[in-house]
């Protein structure tokens, strides 16, 4: 195993009580052995730490460490990856309501050590009942960054962002990038495109993760708001020029342009039918001017159509 390179397995965890004790053991479980695992709980105040304590004692490779105050998700997040020894190549979470299939790191890892360019690993996840990150060929494992950067900036794939807990990073690109961006809930997205601009993207086609944070959790609260649509719009349209690997034509602009303008549109129909006017206004507000022109395009050129949808969403 010595000759296998060393992954660090973070937990960053805030009362985590109910579902910690399956993530330890999942963790424990798999296959791939060349390990350290690194817990941080978050200040928590409930019996997240007498759980851990369990484990600590019969398993040396467990390092748990406690945050003298509770900080946002991200930042426990890029706490726990500077804990990594000084010889870890790869960084995998392991997010306490999620699940790692035993097979998963070793998978991943398999796939990591076939190109030195690649910064980022992904691979197919259940969400639910749906099998996600679909679309790419079968018998590829190696992708080009800026191929799948510019697909999933124009909304057509989306294999390489679902969530930290479905993608391995290499831990020096992490470090160079410095981590999760604090100024967004979809942190795993934005440092994904970042990594994409740079490196290559390495997939497993086998279902090597579970998400549980479908069911009403962080991701479902922020479509919700709204504030999902916002964030993309911010990095993967009003500052696409940051990303120096890609470019795109006038018509792929007006096809994401279009995209958006729809979005928004929609979401503002629905919030009018809900009567969330704080919502509205920060889309609104938040929105690019051309794209607020689209929007009074789209609902006064189809008026019955909105009417329509905002009485579907009133019955709702």
């Amino acid at each position: 195993m010595e000759k296998m390179p060393l992954v660090s397995v973070c937990t960053p965890v805030y009362n985590g009580e109910k579902h910690i004790e399956d993530c330890v053991k999942a963790v424990l479980r798999q296959s791939y052995k060349n390990i350290e695992y690194i817990i941080v709980d978050n200040a928590s105040n409930d019996n997240t730490a007498k759980i851990i304590e369990n484990y600590i004692e019969k398993h040396p490779q467990i390092r748990v460490y406690k945050n003298q105050k509770t900080v946002c998700m991200e930042d426990n997040c890029n706490i726990a990856a500077q804990y990594c020894s000084d010889k870890t190549k790869w960084i995998k979470y392991a997010f306490c309501d999620d699940y790692l299939f035993p097979d998963c790191i070793e998978k991943m890892v398999e796939v990591g050590e076939l190109d030195d360019k690649i910064g980022i690993i992904s691979g197919y996840r259940i969400a639910g009942n749906i099998v996600t990150n679909t679309g790419l060929p079968i018998d590829q494992n190696i992708f080009s960054g800026s191929e799948i950067l510019k697909n999933q900036i124009l909304r057509k794939l989306h294999v390489a962002s679902s969530s930290p807990n479905t993608v391995m990073y290499n831990k020096r690109v992490f470090y160079d990038l410095k981590g999760f961006n604090r100024l967004y809930d979809h942190s795993d997205t934005e440092i994904a495109f970042r990594i994409l601009d740079d490196y290559k993207l390495g997939f497993v086609h086998y279902v090597i993760t579970k998400s549980g944070r479908e069911k009403g959790g962080g991701e479902a609260k922020s479509v919700l708001s709204g504030n999902k649509i916002l964030e993309y719009l911010d990095f993967g349209y009003k500052n696409i020029n940051k990303y120096k690997s890609i470019t795109l034509s006038q018509d792929e602009i007006n096809y994401l342009r279009n995209f958006y303008s729809n979005e928004i549109a929609n979401f503002i129909i629905e919030k009018l039918a809900s009567k969330e006017f704080q919502n509205i206004k920060k889309m609104i507000d938040n929105a690019p001017d051309e794209i607020k022109k689209d929007i009074r395009k789209l609902i006064l050129s189809s008026p019955f159509k909105y009417i329509k949808k905002f009485m579907k969403f009133i019955f709702r």
